[in-house]
């Protein structure tokens, strides 16, 4: 009987089971020569030896976070926000945020109007002469900055929009990450500069809608353990 080559044939002819599909909302990042973001590639090169396809879209950031808070979206890249542990789950170890787990990081610097006298000396920010500190509208270290004690102005939505504002004179200074590097350099000369000092660094974790993150548990800490594995993850 050729009973056990048939069962064989029959297995070896069976569709595979379908992946585990996580959807990631992406906002601007900074990109690879391809395109794509650095963030974004090394979780989709994180997630290819498991069983999970990442299904990507691009979104501002107010909109990638709505969209994880009402699971549209089942994770996003971002900072550590505690008031976002109530939807999004971080990756932890012994129940503590783990930065080896995170995708990378990003540098913050302050932008000022070539000429003004804004300043920052790693404490205090100075010479805005009242006028507000920018930043874009869903910026996870907004939360950080009331200790400065400087006026925020958070309504941009955008690079474009925040970058306008400062060289229109509607902000003092504003905050820019890599992502702006670009943009920043495609300006003519003499309009606004970069201060000597950078803000700070902040890493940047995959952020787990929690509902999912109940689901497949096991994948989700395989794929944070995943992009522990990657080498250098640092962008400086």
């Amino acid at each position: 009987m050729l009973v056990a080559p048939v069962v064989a044939l029959q297995m070896a002819l069976a569709p595979a089971a379908p992946l585990t599909v996580l959807k990631l909302c992406v906002s601007g990042q900074p990109t690879t020569p391809e395109g794509i973001g650095v963030f974004h590639q090394r979780v989709l090169a994180a997630a290819r030896p498991l069983d999970l396809d990442i299904e990507h879209y691009a979104a501002p950031r107010a909109r990638c976070l709505q969209d994880t808070r009402t699971g549209k979206a089942d994770a996003l890249i971002g900072v550590f926000s505690p008031d976002r542990q109530t939807w999004l789950a971080y990756p932890t170890r012994n129940g503590q945020l783990s930065p080896d787990l995170a995708v990378g990081n990003i540098q913050i610097r302050i932008y000022r109007r070539v000429g003004t006298k804004v300043d920052w000396d790693g404490r205090n920010l100075t010479g805005l002469d009242g006028q507000p500190l920018g930043l874009k509208f869903g910026s996870s270290y907004g939360t950080g900055l009331a200790g400065l004690g400087v006026p925020l102005d958070e309504r941009a939505m955008t690079n474009e929009q925040l970058v306008a504002k400062l060289i229109r004179g509607r902000v003092g200074a504003v905050l820019l990450t890599d992502e702006a590097i670009q943009l920043v350099s495609a300006l003519p000369s003499g309009q606004i500069e970069s201060l000597p000092r950078p803000y700070g660094t902040m890493q940047l974790y995959l952020a787990v809608n929690r509902d999912f993150e109940r689901t497949h548990s096991d994948l989700v800490q395989a794929l944070w353990a995943s992009l522990a594995e990657k080498p250098e993850r640092s962008r400086r």
